[in-house]
């Protein structure tokens, strides 16, 4: 069985993925099918697909960005939090960090991101 610590990679792993079909398979290995995701520009929303447009979107907004694990996740009892990075070209490197609830098996049920600031 994965850890959290693993389908954290991967989920963030699925962020850099180029094709709906291929992030739907990484998130639906890591995540929960009625997983909630909110950020401050983002109202709450459930459901993977409802995910997998917010990840295709982004590519919209910032074309060729790149998203990286900048820290270990620290995890305990269901609550995960770990620092995240978007590279965008011409720019550099921004931090994010994110806020995950996850179940007994691993999979994560809530992501609340905190967005790099301009």
């Amino acid at each position: 069985m994965k850890n959290i610590a693993d389908n954290i990679r991967l989920y963030v792993s699925a962020w850099n993925e180029k094709t709906p079909e291929a992030i739907k398979a990484i998130l639906l290995a890591c995540c929960e099918p009625n997983i909630t995701y909110t950020d401050k520009q983002t109202p709450q929303f459930s459901g993977i697909d409802a995910l997998v447009d917010l990840i295709m979107n982004s590519y919209q907004l910032v074309p060729g960005r790149v998203i990286t694990l900048q820290s270990e996740p620290e995890y305990f009892d269901g609550h995960a939090y770990y620092g995240w990075g978007i590279i965008i070209p011409g720019v550099g490197e921004r931090a994010g960090r994110d806020y995950m609830i996850y179940d007994e098996n691993h999979r994560i049920v809530e992501i609340v991101g905190f967005l790099p600031v301009s």
